[in-house]
């Protein structure tokens, strides 16, 4: 072989190794870009579900506090000093390791705060009534005033990730406020661990591109698992394996359940096919979730039947969530290339679920709903007894 070929051949072996590393290298960044986001969304998921658990559980609590005290909360406990202690001790059974303070302050006419309970027992570090509670910021404020939970993230802070201002109110009117300080440790170990991972990250790239590869592959394995294991492929909501492995599992104390069907879905799939029968599904499913609160979860259950679970409703909440979703569905025609169709569901309802009674049973109760609505004509909501 010539010189001058073998220099060509030499040329061309390594524009093609750089060729290689350069796409290699690009498929490596990619992956990394993808993996922060994935942890990014899984992290800020992660934590909306913590806020949410710890709504739930002081929504709990205030609703026992007032009946303990059969509303008339704070001069029960400023006068009682029994039950200031059994409701201290409530506090402190609800105190998991992330909650550094939790307390009840009580705000006067002059808009000044004290505490009226501390779930702190050490004599010399925890606040005792009446003590004087200095607010940090306006959200203290906008809890009371608007008697909706609040929630301040600590963005400077080393110790704190957010604190919690959940409304004790009686009559219509904010009476107290339950305070939760939340550690962020668990938003810390995540950082750490992306910031290890990331340095970890740059010096195998200078090692081994091949590691990339690996690297990405198991990255969309990743997502796979995470982001299409548990939706259904078709409408994108929930799917029933979602349901058995992960909502049977964090079942709030008490739920309540909607059995949501397709009216003549049969008809629609034998007169316009199954790709008319699909489009619907997706926008039956649309919107169903369009009206879907943070803390609900829409599973697509069967062919054409959708389950939606849902805390914090009443019996006559839950009718009207319930109509609101029927109506919203038969609002206008779902059309479909030149086709027109009229859409309608049929939903019952179980309002009655606990945590305490057999999922089964609580659902077979919505099915049965369902059944009634269906024989009533269908496109209305029936409400199990």
């Amino acid at each position: 072989m010539s010189h001058q070929k073998t220099n060509a051949l030499v040329n061309k072996k390594l524009i093609q190794l750089i060729v290689l590393v350069l796409i290699i290298i690009s498929v490596s960044f990619v992956s990394y870009k993808e993996y922060k986001n994935t942890l990014k969304e899984t992290t800020n998921k992660l934590n909306e579900k913590i806020i949410n658990f710890h709504f739930e559980t002081f929504a709990a609590l205030s609703k026992i506090y007032l009946k303990d005290t059969q509303n008339h909360f704070v001069q029960e406990v400023e006068k009682n000093r029994e039950l200031r202690n059994n409701f201290e001790d409530m506090l402190r059974l609800i105190k998991i390791s992330t909650i550094q303070n939790l307390f009840v302050i009580t705000r006067d006419s002059d808009k000044n705060y004290s505490f009226l309970l501390d779930s702190d027992t050490n004599s010399t570090t925890r606040s005792n009534m009446s003590e004087p509670f200095n607010p940090l910021g306006d959200f203290w404020n906008k809890c009371y005033d608007l008697k909706k939970p609040q929630v301040f993230h600590h963005k400077n802070s080393k110790d704190l990730w957010i604190t919690i201002a959940y409304p004790i109110v009686q009559n219509n009117r904010t009476v107290a406020l339950i305070g939760a300080d939340i550690s962020h440790n668990l938003d810390v170990n995540i950082q750490t661990k992306l910031q290890n991972f990331s340095s970890f990250f740059l010096w195998m790239l200078f090692l081994s591109a091949l590691w990339f590869i690996v690297l990405y592959l198991a990255t969309l394995y990743f997502r796979k698992k995470v982001y299409e294991g548990y939706s259904d492929p078709l409408t994108e909501v929930y799917n029933r394996k979602y349901l058995y492995e992960i909502l049977m599992k964090k079942l709030s104390r008490e739920y309540q359940l909607f059995m949501v069907d397709i009216d003549f879905f049969k008809k629609v799939n034998d007169t316009y096919g199954h790709d008319a029968g699909d489009a619907i599904l997706q926008e039956v499913s649309q919107r169903l979730n369009n009206l879907m609160r943070d803390e609900d979860s829409l599973i697509r259950y069967g062919g054409e039947e959708f389950l939606i679970y849902t805390t914090q409703l009443n019996p006559k909440q839950c009718s009207e969530f319930a109509n609101r979703l029927r109506e919203n569905v038969k609002e206008k025609p779902i059309v479909y290339k030149d086709i027109l169709c009229e859409i309608t569901v049929s939903i019952g309802c179980n309002p009655y679920g606990t945590k305490n009674e057999s999922f089964t049973e609580i659902l077979k109760k919505a099915d049965e709903a369902l059944y009634a609505a269906k024989v009533s004509g269908r496109d209305c909501v029936k409400v199990a007894e």
